[in-house]
């Protein structure tokens, strides 16, 4: 190529290198060293920590990192060192008892009273603790727990009451009919009042669900008992065994109905509804007289006041 005066143009050539960092100019070693570095520094942490301790202290942290470690091949706890448990998790779900001077495993610590030297001196104290397995329903924030002096004074008010309602029972005329056929006990699970029918005087008509006048008048009588008391209550209807015939109702409909009526009543009486816990109808599962399945003391109502778990 020439230029306008005849003379060739220079030619200008521009060369572009691709510079690719690597040996010295990498960065890659300053990773390797830092890794490095942080080896070292937890190794002489290592040596520091096993030359600032004892061989008991030693074997104890190793064993607290070690799943698998037996109890027998545990030295026995020492000062600074928290005492290892052969299992770190415990999938057991019942409660468990220390007992004074003994593990959890029932053994006797180590070294604790095996000679004659060290029952003559004084033992160092022991501490024991109780693991007792609390569901979310038996404490409420804000509440404090029930104490065995709590549960004895409630037991106490429910006995107490049994015997007011069996002389309420016994101490009225209009009642003096049905008084053998109310039974009021107190257990562990609380205040059982059973209201059975009679031959001579039912407490509900036959194949029928509404309480007559003496029923009436004998639950009316008791509720303001049971709404002085804590718990919660439960209401069963219950039959005798007589077969389902056509055109009436069954044992299970005919004994929750009754219940439902009952329940009915003890609200209207002033008992509220909010503690109720159940109301059902067992039919002639459950026969209070299983000899003879027609006898009319099959037929009844079973109020139970349980305690209240929650409180």
């Amino acid at each position: 190529m020439s230029n306008q005066n005849g003379k060739e143009a220079r030619k200008i050539i521009i060369k572009r290198f691709d510079v690719v960092e690597g040996g010295h100019h990498g960065g890659a070693w300053k990773i390797a060293y830092a890794d490095f570095v942080t080896a070292m520094m937890a190794f002489f942490l290592v040596m520091w920590l096993i030359n600032a301790t004892t061989e008991d202290q030693r074997k104890g942290i190793a064993n607290f990192f070690n799943p698998m470690a037996v109890w027998k091949d545990m030295p026995p706890p020492v000062d600074n060192v928290l005492p290892a448990a052969p299992e770190p998790v415990s999938l057991e779900t019942k409660p468990v008892a220390l007992k004074p001077g003994k593990d959890q495993y029932g053994k006797a610590p180590q070294g604790a009273a095996g000679s004659q030297q060290g029952k003559d001196q004084t033992a160092p104290s022991v501490h024991t603790a109780q693991i007792v397995v609390l569901h979310d329903s038996q404490i409420q924030p804000g509440e404090p727990p029930v104490t065995p002096s709590a549960q004895k004074a409630e037991q106490e008010a429910r006995a107490e009451a049994a015997q007011k309602i069996q002389a309420l029972i016994s101490n009225t005329p209009e009642l003096a009919d049905v008084r053998s056929q109310v039974s009021v006990t107190v257990g562990d699970d609380g205040l059982h009042v059973q209201i059975a029918d009679s031959d001579h005087q039912p407490m509900f008509a036959m194949g029928q669900s509404s309480p007559n006048p003496h029923a009436v008048q004998l639950i009316k009588a008791i509720v303001p008992y049971l709404e002085k008391l804590h718990g919660k209550l439960s209401i069963a209807g219950y039959t005798d065994a007589a077969p389902y015939r056509p055109g009436q109702l069954s044992n299970w409909s005919l004994s929750s109905a009754r219940a439902v009526a009952v329940r009915d009543l003890v609200v209207q009486s002033g008992f509220p509804d909010r503690r109720l816990k159940s109301v059902s109808g067992y039919a002639d599962r459950n026969l209070f007289d299983p000899t003879q399945p027609l006898n009319p003391r099959n037929r009844r109502i079973v109020l139970v006041l349980s305690p209240d778990i929650s409180q």
